[in-house]
C-alpha cells in the first residue's frame, strides 16, 4: 500500500489576494487530498521570508510569515471590516506580485493589529513568547528604520540584541511593535486550525527546516557568538555546496556557518527549539540538507583591499569540506524526539559516515527519480521501501522543462527511453507509439515509473501532477532573485487530471 502526497507551498494556492494563504483555498486543497485518499502534503518553511522571498533565507527562525494569513479568516473573525477585505484584493494570475502584497497586506494587518489590540492582551502573549518574538520584534523595528541596511552596518549600540534594548524600541515604536506581534498571534491562529482540519481528514502535514539561517535574522543578530562572525558582525565564512546537479560552479548561499563548539556547549539549543516550534504545526519536518549536520562546505570570505574587511566570495568553488559533531547532535535529537517524525534531505555529495547516521538513527531519506536515469537504467522497484519518492523537488525544473531540455543523446535520456521500453506494460494504457506521445505524457510516465517503485512513500509536485512546463519553475538554486512566485489560478486545474496516482 502506497502512502501519497502533493508538494505545493501555501504560498502557490489560489487567492483573491496574490498570495496563497491559511484561508479558504487550503481547506479546499486539503477537501482534494482526502477526496483522492491522499495521505501527506507537504510545504516549504512557513517563517517570514527576507531577501529574495525565499522561504529558505528567513528572517526569522520561528516567526511565521504574516504575508500567510487570510484576509478572508481575518474578516470572518471580525478583526476587519468589508471594505478592508476588499481593498487587498489583486487580481488573479499564476504568479505572486510579492511588491503590490506586502504593500496592501501591510495595510490590512496594520487595521486588523489595531481591532485586535483594543480587546486583548497582546503584551502578554509578548512575555509568553518572549525567547524568540522580543528579539524578533527588536530586529524587525530596527531592519525598517535602517532602510533594510544589514545590521552590522546598525549603529554599535544597535548592533546586538540585550532586554534593555528592547524596552528602549518600545518605549519609542511600541505601537509598531505590537502591530507585528499581532500578526504572529493570528498566523498562530489560522495555522492551528488548518492543522486540526487537515487532521480530521487523516492527512499528515510534512514540512521542511533549513539548515541554515540568514545572516539577516533576529537569530543571527541575537546569538552573534554561536556564529562564524568577526567583533563586527561580518561573515567569516559561509555556506554553500561544491559544483553538483544543480550549478557547474557550486552554490554560495552566503548563510552564516555554525560554530558548532558553541553550538554544543548549550546543548544545540536553537535547533531543538526550533525544532520542537515546528513540530506543533508540522506531522513530519523535512531536514534540508542533511549532509551538513555531518560534514559542511565551507567558503572563506576574503579580505576587501579597499576596507580590510571580509566580503563576499565571487563563487562556492574555493571551499573545503568541514566537519560537525553529527555524533552529538544525533544523540540528543534522539534523546528529545521521535526519529519518525524525520525525513533525511539526503540528496548531493553522500559519502559513507553521511549515510551511516542516517541509517543508524533510522532516518528516512529521499530519492529523486529526475536524478535516476544519470548513470544507467535503475530498477526502482528495487528502491528500498523506507525512502521518500519524488518526482522532483521545489529546486527541480518541472518534468516536462528537465525533459524537453535533455540532449537528444544525453546518458538520461537515452537511460529512460531505454527503461520505457524494457518496461512497456507499465505504460500500455498512456498510448506511448511515437517519441512525440513520450514528450507530452512524460510527466505521467514518471508518475506510473513511481507508483511501481518499491518506496512506500511518494511525492509528487503539483506540477508534475498538471503536467507543466518552465513558467511553473519554483525555484532555481543559485539565483537568488525571480523565484518563489509560480501559484496556482484554480483548484479546478487538479479535479479534471486523470492520471494513474491522482484516482
Amino acid at each position: 500500500m502506497k502512502n501519497l502526497g502533493l508538494l505545493l507551498h501555501i504560498s502557490s494556492l489560489p487567492s483573491d489576494f496574490g498570495i496563497g494563504d491559511f484561508g479558504p483555498s487550503a481547506y479546499q486543497f486539503a477537501d482534494l487530498l482526502a477526496e483522492k485518499g491522499l495521505k501527506y502534503w507537504q510545504i516549504l518553511p512557513l517563517n517570514q521570508t527576507g531577501y529574495g522571498n525565499s522561504p529558505y533565507n528567513p528572517m526569522s527562525a520561528f516567526a511565521l510569515n504574516p504575508y500567510l494569513i487570510s484576509p478572508e479568516l481575518l474578516y470572518e473573525d471580525g478583526h476587519i471590516d468589508l471594505p478592508d477585505l476588499e481593498a487587498a484584493q489583486i487580481p488573479i494570475g499564476d504568479q505572486v506580485p510579492f511588491e503590490t502584497v506586502y504593500r496592501l497586506k501591510d495595510q490590512l494587518l496594520a487595521t486588523a493589529a489595531e481591532n485586535y489590540i483594543s480587546e486583548n492582551d497582546v503584551e502578554g502573549f509578548i512575555e509568553k513568547e518572549a525567547c524568540y518574538l522580543k528579539p524578533y520584534l527588536a530586529y524587525t523595528t530596527l531592519y525598517k528604520l535602517y532602510g533594510e541596511d544589514d545590521w552590522n552596518l546598525f549603529r554599535q549600540e544597535h548592533r546586538s540584541y540585550s532586554p534593555q534594548l528592547y524596552d528602549q524600541l518600545f518605549k519609542d515604536y511600541g505601537r509598531q511593535m505590537l502591530h507585528s506581534a499581532c500578526a504572529q498571534i493570528f498566523a498562530r491562529e489560522q495555522l492551528a486550525r488548518l492543522k486540526d482540519y487537515l487532521s480530521s481528514l487523516g492527512i499528515s502535514l510534512i514540512g521542511d527546516m533549513p539548515l541554515y539561517l540568514s545572516h539577516q535574522s533576529s537569530e543571527v543578530w541575537a546569538n552573534r557568538h554561536l556564529f562564524d562572525l568577526d567583533p563586527q558582525g561580518h561573515r567569516l565564512r559561509v555556506a554553500g555546496v561544491p559544483p553538483d546537479a544543480f550549478s557547474e560552479k557550486g552554490q554560495l548561499w552566503g548563510n552564516p556557518l555554525y560554530r558548532w563548539e558553541a553550538m554544543r556547549e548549550d546543548g544545540f539549543r536553537l535547533f531543538f527549539d526550533r525544532i520542537d516550534h515546528a513540530l506543533q504545526y508540522l506531522d513530519k519536518l523535512r531536514l534540508d540538507h542533511f549532509i551538513g549536520y555531518v560534514n559542511y562546505w565551507a567558503v572563506d570570505c576574503p579580505q576587501n583591499p579597499e576596507t580590510g574587511l571580509p566580503q563576499m566570495p565571487a563563487d562556492a568553488l574555493d571551499g573545503s569540506w568541514e566537519k560537525a559533531l553529527p555524533q552529538d547532535f544525533f544523540a540528543q535529537l534522539k534523546d528529545r524526539f521521535p526519529l519518525d517524525k524525520f525525513i533525511a534531505e539526503d540528496l548531493g555529495i553522500l559519502n559513507d559516515e553521511v549515510c551511516g547516521f542516517r541509517d543508524r538513527f533510522g532516518l528516512p531519506g529521499m530519492i529523486v527519480l529526475q536524478f535516476c536515469f544519470e548513470d544507467g537504467v535503475p530498477e526502482p522497484r528495487d528502491f528500498p521501501p523506507e525512502r521518500f519518492l519524488y518526482i522532483g523537488t521545489h529546486d527541480n525544473p518541472t518534468i516536462h522543462e528537465w525533459y524537453d531540455n535533455l540532449d537528444p543523446d544525453s546518458p538520461s535520456r537515452t537511460n529512460l527511453l531505454n527503461y520505457i521500453r524494457e518496461n512497456a506494460e507499465l505504460f500500455a494504457g498512456l498510448g506511448l507509439e511515437t517519441i512525440e506521445d513520450i514528450q507530452t505524457w512524460i510527466h505521467a510516465i514518471f508518475c506510473q515509473i513511481a507508483q511501481n517503485s518499491g518506496c512506500k512513500n511518494l511525492i509528487f509536485t503539483v506540477q508534475d501532477i498538471l503536467g507543466l512546463g518552465s513558467d511553473a519553475r519554483m525555484n532555481i538554486p543559485g539565483t537568488a532573485l525571480g523565484n518563489w512566485q509560480w501559484k496556482l489560478e484554480d483548484l479546478a486545474q487538479l479535479q479534471q487530471i486523470d492520471l494513474p496516482c491522482w484516482e
